[in-house]
């Protein structure tokens, strides 16, 4: 006999007594994976299909190895867009679009260069591309992996002027050749307690050397020779990372430099221009 969603929202409460979180990624997870409506979720007896079921028991399994949603479903929206994420990249965070946000007001001349050091899922890159379609964006990273989500997103995207580069940050990039560089580089120390609750993201992308700073350190120092004299370089770093990332900035000979706050006031964003 096929149960009902009645049947699995009461499993779901008493294997999560008290975590009313889990019970709204649920619904979230009918809507989204399942495509069920408002009404078979909360008004009619709606009986499922042994696919339908096998698909929740799937969902509560990998819930009690505390895998997050946007995993389960392969899908994290950002900055208007659904992008096609899993763990072999970061799940995009709300406070990154704060970046993007900042950069899409600069005035683009056509044909200008911008560089996403450290793509990911091409999420920074490909929304940059997407409001500045008179602009080019290339996708750095390391990891052949990332690059792989990267250009998966750019194809479900149609996003024409989004490139990927298969690069250690900025080596493969040719000296005094573009306009912005932009990059949420890992910078959580690996000593770092909040670290145990990351456990199903990539490591290489979370972590940095020297207290987390170490590659605000080698993306600065290869920035001032990549980038045209008066272009910027725009990091995405932890709250308390504002002094060290200024300083690393200013050591490279970048100026005007300035931090932005995050949603809860966290100083976040840090930006400074080459000097002449």
């Amino acid at each position: 006999m096929s149960k009902n969603i009645n049947f699995f929202k009461n499993k779901i409460t008493e294997t999560w007594p008290g975590k009313k979180g889990i019970l709204t990624e649920f619904i979230f997870y009918l809507k989204e994976k399942l495509h069920l409506s408002d009404v078979s979720i909360y008004v009619d007896d709606y009986s499922l299909s042994k696919d339908e079921e096998d698909s929740i028991n799937q969902f509560i399994t990998l819930k009690k190895q505390e895998v997050p949603l946007d995993y389960i479903l392969e899908k994290s929206s950002f900055y208007g867009n659904n992008f096609f994420v899993d763990p072999r990249v970061l799940i995009p965070r709300p406070e990154t679009e704060i970046l993007v946000d900042f950069i899409n007001k600069l005035n683009f001349q056509s044909g200008e260069l911008v560089i996403d050091a450290g793509t990911g899922s091409g999420c920074i890159g490909i929304s940059l591309a997407i409001h500045n379609p008179h602009i080019k964006v290339y996708g750095l990273d390391f990891s052949k992996e990332s690059l792989e989500v990267a250009n998966k997103n750019k194809n479900n995207l149609k996003v024409e002027n989004f490139t990927t580069i298969y690069s250690d940050w900025l080596s493969n990039i040719e000296d005094a050749s573009c306009n912005l560089i932009v990059s949420n580089p890992p910078y959580i120390s690996s000593k770092d307690k909040h670290l145990r609750d990351l456990h199903h993201e990539p490591l290489m992308a979370l972590t940095a050397l020297d207290n987390g700073l170490a590659d605000f350190k080698t993306i600065s120092s290869q920035a001032s020779l990549k980038l045209l004299k008066g272009g910027m370089l725009a990091f995405e770093h932890g709250y308390k990372q504002e002094r060290e990332v200024s300083e690393i900035l200013k050591k490279n000979g970048f100026k005007n430099i300035e931090t932005l706050k995050d949603h809860q006031s966290h100083p976040r964003i840090t930006i400074g221009i080459l000097s002449n």
